[in-house]
């Protein structure tokens, strides 16, 4: 089990001290908010100690970020996030969590390790996650 050593701290007070990004902060406050384990959203995407059911709800999380998020920086997280999700299932418990068509699912990879803007351990992700999408 994953475990947080900020259970304690209010919400605020992680987001003041961390060094993310900021482009990441809201992913992290969405992913501490839902998940009482978690220490942020590229610890939880990351981890072969994710479950799969936890891998469904971060997919879920984050494509409500990727539908209704407030700004198109909001959105454009949301998508990679989401794809992170569907990576981390299929890397981690050789699982496809998503209806979407092998085609697609390689195309939003691609995207995904095009975007400079996204951190190293989610792009490595998303590169193995894209040697095990099924034919």
């Amino acid at each position: 089990m994953i475990h947080n050593s900020n259970e304690t701290q209010h919400p605020i007070e992680w987001a003041m001290e961390t060094d993310v990004d900021p482009f990441f902060m809201l992913a992290n406050w969405l992913v501490r908010d839902a998940f009482e384990h978690a220490e942020g959203a590229i610890q939880i995407l990351t981890s072969a100690d994710t479950s799969l059911n936890d891998f469904r709800n971060l997919k879920r999380l984050f494509k409500q970020l990727r539908t209704q998020g407030e700004l198109p920086a909001d959105r454009r997280l949301g998508a990679r996030l989401y794809a992170a999700s569907i990576a981390g299932a299929l890397v981690y418990h050789e699982r496809m969590i998503t209806v979407q068509s092998p085609q697609r699912l390689r195309e939003a990879f691609k995207d995904f390790t095009q975007d400079g803007d996204m951190p190293n351990p989610l792009t490595d992700l998303v590169k193995k996650a894209s040697t095990k999408i099924p034919e």
